[in-house]
């Protein structure tokens, strides 16, 4: 994999495959405490990814979305990862009223998406993954890293 080519202009992954291997990859390399923002259209693949990453971590069973719940909370042997869907949101206090600072036992990874409806939830490094669908196919993902944000 190279990643010098996800950071800047982007990996395109064909298959289904090719996108859980770029989770595979990233979880060796992603920091402890991180806040991973996961950017993409309705549809691109973002609770997809989550799943991905989450069971290259060590999560045993299903990673379902968290959209209705709005957090899901899953340990590992590695992490604990902290997985927020923002999308239905509303305002900066509903993001505040998760809680999710309380959620965040170290070492965690915090997944965010729909983050552009949250940005109150944004601790330690940051970076960003977006997720697009380019009209050849699959998946296109970028990463931005690390974040000022």
């Amino acid at each position: 994999m190279d990643f010098d080519k996800l950071y800047s202009s982007g990996l395109h992954c064909p298959e289904p495959a090719d996108v859980t291997d770029v989770a595979k990859q990233l979880a060796v390399i992603i920091p402890e405490n991180l806040t991973l923002l996961l950017d993409g259209f309705m549809g691109a693949g973002k609770t997809f990814f989550a799943s991905a990453l989450a069971h290259a971590l060590g999560v045993k069973g299903q990673v379902t979305s968290p959209t209705y719940d709005i957090v899901n909370v899953y340990t590992s042997p590695r992490r604990n990862l902290v997985h927020v869907d923002a999308y239905r949101l509303e305002s900066s206090k509903d993001a505040e009223n998760l809680g999710i600072e309380e959620l965040l036992i170290s070492p965690w990874i915090l997944l965010v998406e729909w983050p552009q409806k949250a940005p109150e939830l944004v601790f330690g490094e940051t970076w960003r993954l977006i997720i697009e669908t380019p009209s050849r196919g699959g998946r296109s993902l970028r990463l931005a890293k690390p974040l000022g944000v």
